[in-house]
């Protein structure tokens, strides 16, 4: 039988595909989530990041204008952020690029709903552009002309996060 090592390694092949399997299936996804965000497609990804949106601001309500407005935003990272981190204290390889998957989901989420402070395109669910969170926050801040910057801001931390999702295994073991 011949020997299955990968060139230049004594690792078998099927150990090298045990360890990057999750990551070539996340690979289009991440893909795919970039894509649509560039396409400006609403996704399902996006329902489910809007319902965690929406539970922030509940959420963060009774702590005052600026959390109440940064609550949703706010707790569509750390609530995928917390899976991650407590995947990444256990060495749970999958668990972690899962949840760094969706955290950068919901980044891109937000990069989108920050960049479009100005133009106050997006559909709201109260159909009120008086109440874009992003609008409101940027503008109390004198930050309205960048709010593309933001985004952008926004956007760079969510492919940081599917790289690093994609390369966990090389990380962790």
């Amino acid at each position: 039988m011949p020997d299955r090592t990968f060139p230049g390694s004594s690792a078998p092949w099927s150990a090298w595909l045990r360890t990057w399997a999750l990551s070539l299936l996340l690979a289009p996804l991440c893909g795919y989530l970039l894509w649509t965000y560039a396409a400006g497609t609403y996704t399902v990804f996006d329902t489910a990041s809007l319902i965690i949106h929406e539970a922030g601001l509940v959420f963060f309500a009774p702590f005052g204008w600026t959390l109440r407005a940064l609550g949703g935003s706010l707790f569509q990272l750390i609530l995928p952020g917390l899976f991650a981190y407590s995947f990444l204290r256990r060495s749970h390889t999958p668990g972690t690029q899962i949840a760094l998957v969706w955290w950068g989901q919901n980044a891109l989420n937000v990069s989108t709903y920050a960049a479009d402070a100005q133009e106050r395109a997006l559909p709201l669910v109260t159909n009120d552009p008086s109440t874009h969170d992003w609008w409101r926050l940027l503008r109390a801040a004198g930050l309205l002309p960048y709010d593309d910057v933001v985004g952008g801001l926004f956007c760079g931390l969510a492919l940081l996060a599917f790289g690093t999702a994609l390369l966990v295994p090389r990380v962790i073991l």
